[in-house]
């Protein structure tokens, strides 16, 4: 299983053409060996000590709640 880390980063403002970001978080997109993704989770500042996670829609019609 691999583990892909993407930076999460909010627009704070543009001067003179120039675009300011600040970051606010990171995105783990997990997969198996196939590169199917099996899960992401998601650690934002704005919600700090909170675990956001989400799954891809099961095939056999499962609902996951």
């Amino acid at each position: 299983m691999a583990t892909q880390i993407m930076k999460l980063n909010v627009k704070t403002g543009e001067k003179e053409g120039k675009t300011f970001w600040d970051r606010c978080g990171v995105a783990f997109v997990n997969t198996d060996d196939h590169g199917n993704i099996t899960s992401i989770q998601v650690k934002h500042n704005m919600f700090p000590g909170v675990e956001m996670v989400a799954f891809p829609k099961r095939e056999n019609g499962d609902n996951q709640n």
